[in-house]
């Protein structure tokens, strides 16, 4: 894989943009390099590109967060996502497995309406809704690289009154935590599953010089993309933090239904 210096300035912004995007909200990166890295490079290459920028930089900020994650609802969901997302590549390298971007981006873009009016599913994060919000964030990993939406809807949903579980807004305080509690989870659990994704990819042979090299170009610039979102979080509002992730979520909608 070559690349001429035009393209990697043009990867480097898209990469700005990404980074901005998912310091802002925790997620979100991929939804923004997913279809336009797909504009300049062949898909496997793009995918690859996207899980080592958002691993290299998964730890970035980590202090601000780490303690706010609850680890115990991170990690099976992580777990359980991962290892469909390794089930996935394998069958979708076979082509074993039929082709559902149009169908998913479907289903996003009903549930994200029901989130924009309120709804939401409300669950104790037992083994039925961590088995399927883990296989349905794995799936969409490897089929489109959004596997945030479901990550979104299972922690916002959490309606436990223990450390992991997101406080339901009753005032401006308390509404304020909530987004804190889920970016902080959406953060830990896309550190795990970038991390075991680039291990994936390693092990698949996906994975070599020419990518580590032009991700040595972008990572500088996905992380300045981070530092500032980061900044700009601070100001938001919880109101307006809730409305940029209903619209990330029904970009995901969107990108999933182009495939």
């Amino acid at each position: 894989m070559s690349a001429s210096l035009s393209l990697v300035a043009g990867l480097m912004a898209v990469s700005l943009l990404a980074g901005l995007t998912k310091g802002v909200t925790g997620f979100g990166g991929a939804l923004v390099t997913a279809p336009l890295f797909g504009l300049a490079l062949p898909s496997s290459e793009a995918a690859a590109l996207i899980v080592l920028v958002n691993c290299a930089a998964s730890l970035q900020g980590w202090r601000g967060w780490v303690r706010q994650a609850h680890w115990p609802t991170v990690l099976p969901l992580a777990a359980i996502a991962l290892a469909c997302t390794a089930v996935g590549v394998r069958l979708i390298a076979s082509g074993s497995l039929p082709d559902m971007h149009r169908l998913i981006g479907l289903c996003v873009l009903a549930v994200t309406a029901l989130h924009v009016l309120g709804w939401r599913w409300r669950h104790g994060g037992g083994a039925t809704p961590t088995l399927a919000a883990g296989a349905v964030s794995g799936l969409m990993t490897a089929l489109c690289g959004i596997g945030g939406v479901a990550a979104v809807y299972y922690f916002n949903g959490i309606r436990r009154a223990e450390a992991g579980a997101i406080p339901q807004a009753a005032d401006h305080g308390q509404a304020h935590e909530q987004a804190a509690h889920l970016r902080a989870n959406l953060l830990a659990y896309f550190m795990v599953l970038f991390f075991g994704a680039a291990m994936i990819l390693a092990w698949d042979g996906q994975v070599g010089l020419p990518q580590l090299a032009l991700t040595a170009w972008l990572v500088p610039a996905f992380a300045a993309g981070v530092l500032v979102g980061e900044r700009l979080y601070g100001l938001l509002s919880p109101s307006w933090f809730q409305r940029i992730v209903s619209a990330l979520l029904f970009c995901a909608g969107l990108v999933a239904l182009a495939g």
